[in-house]
């Protein structure tokens, strides 16, 4: 199946908007990552009973989190999907669980359930096999979940940084994300990013990931979305036995 954009009704207002919306994220994130790590630098060093203090609530085989985030992408690209000019807004929930705990690794499985997808698009026109398909703009609903999804941690300190993964699916109230794919999508993300401790058994999250989206060739039309998704987030944590 021949799918090729002719044009795309989308004011270059629009455009300066979206590389706008970009670098203001790339910025936020950045700032959140760097600061908090240059505050721990400038600190002076814990006593013995300030680090006892922390490591009841560091993370140790058993320990469950549960947590939720949010996160935006301003804009899509090419990789594996060929959609342009689509933003993506998510609200997770999320509960964790600690595999394994070492001085150096945490290894977490991670499960979501997603209440909020929001895929925003302009107008565009395409030609589908010599035939013109104008795809509406619009904000298109959505929901799902994410069943299978691991987190690797690193360190023990109250910064931690992270790298994860998941695959899940998400069900929109229009085919996305052209008329003639699919309401059903399965989604794949990859990322990284840092999470901060409180003595309390909270934490906050900062982070960024790769989100693809494809009904994988289900339907007609299979031209997918790949997401920078921008994200932010808080859980609690109880903690297994030690």
């Amino acid at each position: 199946m021949t799918i090729r954009r002719a044009r795309q009704v989308l004011c270059p207002k629009n455009l300066s908007t979206t590389r706008h919306s970009f670098l203001v994220g790339a910025a936020v994130l950045t700032l959140l990552l760097v600061l908090p790590l240059a505050k721990a630098q400038d600190s002076p060093p814990p006593t013995p009973n300030e680090n006892n203090e922390f490591s009841g609530t560091s993370l140790r085989r058993g320990s469950s989190e549960f947590g939720v985030w949010t996160g935006y992408s301003p804009f899509s690209f090419k990789l594996k999907g060929t959609t342009e000019d689509r933003e993506l807004f998510l609200l997770n929930l999320q509960y964790a669980r600690t595999l394994f705990a070492t001085r150096t690794l945490a290894l977490k499985y991670t499960a979501e359930i997603v209440p909020v997808a929001l895929e925003m698009q302009p107008t565009q026109t395409y030609f589908v096999n010599g035939n013109v398909l104008i795809n509406p703009a619009g904000t298109i609903y959505g929901a799902g979940a994410i069943p299978i999804g691991f987190q690797a941690n690193f360190g023990r300190k109250s910064i931690q940084p992270f790298m994860n993964g998941s695959v899940g699916f998400l069900y929109f109230s229009q085919q996305v994300p052209v008329i003639g794919s699919s309401q059903f999508n399965y989604t794949v993300t990859i990322g990284f990013g840092a999470q901060f401790f409180r003595r309390s058994g909270r934490s906050f999250t900062v982070g960024w990931k790769y989100h693809h989206l494809s009904n994988k060739g289900q339907a007609t039309l299979n031209p997918g979305i790949d997401s920078s998704v921008f994200y932010a987030g808080i859980s609690i944590l109880r903690r297994g036995r030690r």
